[in-house]
């Protein structure tokens, strides 16, 4: 080759990684561009897709208000066109995301937007928006449909993560998360809550085998002091304009015994232990470690929050717990296993005060509610925003705050710091041994 050409070659290269070409780039998704958008059919209708490779088209529609205020550039965007097949309430669910597409103090970076015209190169404005943010609790957007009109849904931001949606076409309400079931001590406390969606409002009967539990109209059921005639199912009709539904029986199983729990460690993937954990069902129990089988030590090892489960995220110790729920009779938990060897135990998990720690079980719950209605009402609330009582207390039943049952003023701002969205609540009474350490549901 004389020296010309391997000039010419050398500029080739140098131009194609300098300024990115598609010889390097990603190949764009199928519906990168609003033409070829992908068609969606069904009241009930899932569908995924990502921005990694994608393109924006000059004066395409970029959202409004929420989706304006997404961190960075909006550079891409992929399309999908949804046909209603009848006029009723429609909501759209995000149900999983590959990465924690947030930057530094939790600001978004992709949202999804609707819109209920063809005509998007214009200055037109979504019918229904939301930033997407895994750590919001059952994040989704609702909009009443017309049947027979073409919808577009258009994923817009800057990241590379794959997201997975859910359209939901149905006028009665939608239950996202039902109550889990759980074992206890007997004078133990406990929590059950409701994650549910509709037309606004939405109300909220309990039910014990069956039958009403009087009063008990909130998206929570608080149990304490629980003796074996609460022992059974428990269920919650959630009612709204267009219908009712009543979510599957959950149990609430008393246990006197004393079972210990087993581990047994099992193949895992490289850089990671793996083991089995086997006791009662519905049960939280301590993982403990130590380096010399005399002295035991909590295992902070397991994320607090079913966000951080998502892996290059860096999470620090105060989101970390060393409390495991057992969900099945044998189940598998992972942690890493760079650091020095150590041995584990298990041990059943020994709340400082029952009824302290099932109010800070609330005070969780209800900031997610807050968190999660904010965003469903364009208002976007990152996981740092602080909220205070009165931004609580329409999530309690009759908007009834708790108070440490220690606490002299029987307050509940002497009593508890609710701290950020992230963060779990903090008793101020007793701070050192009144700890909500379990992982949410």
């Amino acid at each position: 080759m004389n020296r010309k050409l391997m000039k010419q070659s050398l500029l080739v290269v140098i131009v194609c990684i300098a300024f990115s070409l598609p010889c390097l780039g990603q190949t764009p998704p199928p519906n990168d561009n609003f033409s070829n958008r992908i068609v969606l059919t069904g009241s009930s209708v899932a569908f995924a897709g990502t921005l990694a490779g994608a393109t924006l088209e000059a004066h395409e529609a970029l959202g409004g208000y929420n989706t304006n205020q997404l961190a960075g550039t909006v550079s891409q965007s992929v399309w999908w066109t949804w046909t209603a097949p009848q006029t009723s309430l429609v909501t759209v669910e995000l149900t999983s995301a590959s990465a924690d597409s947030q930057i530094p103090g939790g600001w978004p970076v992709d949202g999804i937007a609707v819109y209920d015209t063809t005509n998007v190169f214009t200055n037109v404005q979504p019918v229904a928006e939301m930033d997407l943010d895994v750590s919001i609790l059952c994040e989704a957007m609702t909009f009443s449909a017309i049947g027979g009109s073409n919808y577009q849904i258009q994923l817009l931001g800057s990241s590379s993560t794959a997201y997975q949606f859910l359209v939901l076409a149905t006028n009665s309400p939608l239950i996202f998360q039902p109550a889990r079931s759980v074992t206890v001590s007997t004078n133990a406390s406990t929590l059950f809550t409701v994650v549910a969606e509709g037309y606004r409002p939405l109300s909220y009967q309990w039910q014990f085998a069956g039958t009403n539990l009087a009063g008990q109209t909130a998206p929570m059921l608080v149990l304490t002091n629980i003796g074996g005639s609460q022992a059974g199912n428990y269920s919650v009709i959630v009612t709204n304009a267009g219908g009712a539904v009543t979510s599957a029986p959950v149990v609430l199983a008393v246990s006197g015994s004393d079972l210990q729990p087993s581990l047994m460690a099992v193949s895992g993937q490289f850089g990671q232990f793996m083991f089995e954990l086997t006791g009662e069902l519905g049960r939280n129990y301590r993982i403990e470690s130590s380096v010399d089988l005399a002295s035991w030590t909590n295992e902070y090892s397991f994320p607090r929050y079913p966000y951080s489960y998502i892996p290059g995220f860096n999470y620090d110790s105060p989101f970390l717990t060393s409390i495991v729920f057992n969900t099945n009779a044998s189940s598998t938990f992972v942690m890493s296993n760079t650091s020095a060897s150590k041995f584990l135990r298990a041990a059943q998990y020994q709340p400082g005060n029952e009824i302290c720690i099932n109010n800070m079980r609330q005070i969780r719950f209800a900031k997610s509610l807050w968190r999660r209605d904010g965003n469903d009402k364009g208002t976007i609330r990152v996981r740092w925003n602080v909220p205070i009582g009165s931004d609580l207390a329409p999530y309690f039943l009759q908007g009834a705050l708790p108070c440490c049952p220690l606490d002299p003023a029987q307050t509940f701002v002497t009593s508890y710091e609710p701290n950020n969205c992230q963060a779990a609540p903090q008793c101020a009474i007793f701070p050192g041994s009144h700890l909500l350490e379990e992982p949410t549901p």
